[in-house]
């Protein structure tokens, strides 16, 4: 990971030279968001830190989270894509029936028909991807964990006396549980596993 972390921003930035116009920006966040996560990645490698240090970590992270947004869609589980995509559908079919109602459709030439189809699905697109971003976020637990990287350091002096196994036992006993429910109210069923376990555990 160490290794991947110090060749993955030159050759990311490589890949997408020479953007066109539409493509720069998304380009420039994405730039963006995969140096300064990398960067507050490999910051906490170093042997010896100083609050200076723990300020770029920081930053790092911070100016790296702003950018999340741009990959949010990515994160979209099969069901939610399965979802926009009818969502999709409907759309386009709705607005075919819209256009096909008017008296006036019948006179246009087909490449004015499909300069107005190529319009509505660029719309119904932009308006789903929107949605997706909207409804998804980056917001779980190993991503929050990143939040407290810093105060961890602080404590523990070096990233690597930091232990990750405490977190990813709690992380794995939540998972079973939550597979052992039935996926309805299943907060409240964790809760009570997880004393369960334990008790028949000791």
């Amino acid at each position: 990971m160490k290794a991947l972390g110090r060749v993955i921003v030159p050759i990311f930035t490589a890949t997408l030279l020479n953007p066109s116009a539409s493509e720069r920006i998304p380009i420039t966040e994405a730039l963006l968001c995969n140096k300064n996560f990398v960067y507050s990645h490999l910051m906490p490698k170093y042997q010896y830190h100083m609050e200076a240090t723990m300020g770029y970590i920081e930053n790092d992270l911070e100016e790296s989270h702003r950018q999340t947004d741009l990959f949010s869609r990515f994160r979209a589980s099969n069901p939610t894509k399965m979802v926009s995509e009818a969502q999709i559908k409907h759309r386009t079919l709705d607005k075919q029936e819209e256009w096909e109602s008017d008296p006036a459709w019948i006179n246009h030439s087909v490449a004015a028909k499909d300069c107005c189809n190529d319009e509505d699905n660029m719309q119904t697109e932009a308006e789903i991807a929107q949605h997706l971003v909207d409804a998804l976020d980056f917001n779980f637990v190993k991503m929050n964990v990143l939040n407290h990287l810093s105060d961890h350091i602080r404590h523990f002096g070096n990233h690597l006396n930091v232990s990750s196994k405490l977190p990813e036992n709690a992380m794995m006993d939540l998972k079973q549980a939550y597979r052992q429910s039935n996926h309805h109210n299943a907060a409240f069923q964790i809760l009570q596993t997880k004393p369960k376990t334990r008790c028949f555990s000791i």
